[in-house]
């Protein structure tokens, strides 16, 4: 049974879309010569290590051989998905990558009917496509007309996307069988550990590794900030969510962290809307509007 409520879970949902539209600026913080794989790797450790004591202190360390093998399925979808942007983004601009990006939450409903047929899914259809056709809209802002995306980028980020869209799904439909009773503690702590484990390996691959010498201390603090409030966090609401509200909904906060972005620019940054932008911030709210309201996971899973 989530201890949380359904209000309570989207009011989490909601914290979680502030706290990463906020680590696009901490992350800009980092030094950007150090390997991103790397960083991401000790950010997915920082936040596991951060939740060890807790776990201990409630006896809830213990893990099963199954247990394992589904946390290691779920940290190795996170390892791709973040593999595959850093590789990406290698040939290709964040605009793209943005941009398929708004893929994933309708790339999870279709998993989400496949691992967890529902007759309420085909109602949040019409939702997520507003939703995600607004975020489309303030994405496309920074886009250079005429230029084509890598192919090669647009498969490799198309796969980690595919990764991230089965992560939520999955996440439920384990929890049903190898995971059950595990709280979001030992799901976030576990599936970070594994995805950091994956990521230091991929480092050690490309030898990205040696670009740790370039860590100074203020990178070391932004990154603890990163793996408490951006990482650790985020996943611990992503998780409290799941089973309260549908997982296709739950990805699709990622839209309302894009408004929020949109609105920094607008209101801190001084500049001036546009009105593809305006009419992108308009449907994203008629989107998550809609998919709130028809979001209630089945009672048998939550």
């Amino acid at each position: 049974m989530n201890p949380v409520n359904f209000t309570q879970a989207h009011l989490g949902m909601l914290l979680w879309a502030v706290l990463i539209a906020a680590s696009f600026f901490a992350a800009a913080q980092v030094n950007q010569a150090i390997d991103p794989v790397l960083l991401t790797a000790l950010r997915l450790l920082f936040s596991a290590l951060l939740f060890a004591p807790l776990l201990w202190l409630k006896g809830s360390s213990a893990m099963s051989l199954a247990g394992l093998r589904a946390h290691a399925v779920l940290g190795l979808l996170l390892a791709l998905y973040f593999g595959s942007l850093f590789e990406a983004l290698r040939y290709t601009s964040a605009v793209t990558t943005g941009t398929l990006f708004t893929l994933v939450p309708l790339l999870t409903l279709v998993f989400e009917g496949w691992l967890l047929p529902g007759d309420r899914q085909p109602r949040r259809w019409p939702a997520m496509l507003v939703a995600g056709a607004g975020a489309l809209l303030l994405i496309l802002k920074g886009g250079a007309p005429g230029q084509w995306p890598s192919l090669y980028a647009v498969g490799v980020y198309g796969l980690g996307c595919l990764a991230m869209a089965a992560y939520s799904p999955l996440s439920q439909r384990l929890k049903a069988n190898s995971l059950q009773g595990c709280s979001p503690a030992a799901m976030t702590f576990w599936n970070m550990l594994f995805g950091a484990l994956f990521l230091f390996a991929a480092s050690l691959a490309s030898g990205g590794w040696r670009s740790a010498t370039l860590l100074g201390s203020q990178d070391l603090l932004w990154l603890l900030y990163l793996a408490l409030f951006a990482t650790l966090a985020t996943f611990w609401l992503l998780h409290r969510a799941i089973g309260v509200i549908a997982t296709s909904t739950v990805i699709s906060y990622i839209y309302l962290s894009t408004l929020l972005l949109t609105l920094f620019h607008w209101l801190w940054l001084g500049q001036t809307p546009r009105t593809a932008e305006v009419l992108g911030a308009v449907l994203v709210v008629l989107g998550m509007v809609g998919l709130v309201q028809s979001s209630r996971a089945k009672a048998a899973t939550a």
